[in-house]
């Protein structure tokens, strides 16, 4: 019994220090945050997220939030562009802080 506890807590032990190895830190500087601001200014909501991130991705925690929007069909347009929504967030040229203009299409 004593022997099979120790392997178990050798076991446990390489489980912790292999936990606590993993680099899954955040580096803040990474996170940006985007805000969302449909045309009929029904809403003025902020999203955190990664440039490495899709549009799609964000746009989902966005309907998350707003589940409204999941019965529509919108267009987005950053910086007077069209959003992409299957390219990253650093492809489309959206920065920290930018507004995105939601165009809800009928």
């Amino acid at each position: 019994m004593k022997y099979q506890l120790g392997l178990k807590d050798n076991e446990i032990n390489n489980l912790k220090s292999k936990i606590g190895n993993k680099e899954n830190k955040v580096n803040l500087e990474d996170v940006m945050v985007i805000k969302f601001r449909p045309i009929d200014l029904s809403f003025f909501e902020a999203i955190k997220c990664f440039k490495t991130e899709t549009f799609a991705e964000v746009e989902e925690r966005l309907c998350q939030k707003i589940n409204v929007l999941r019965n529509t069909n919108n267009m987005f347009t950053a910086n007077a562009f069209p959003v992409l929504r299957f390219k990253t967030i650093g492809e489309n040229n959206i920065k920290d802080g930018d507004v995105i203009q939601m165009i809800k299409i009928e």
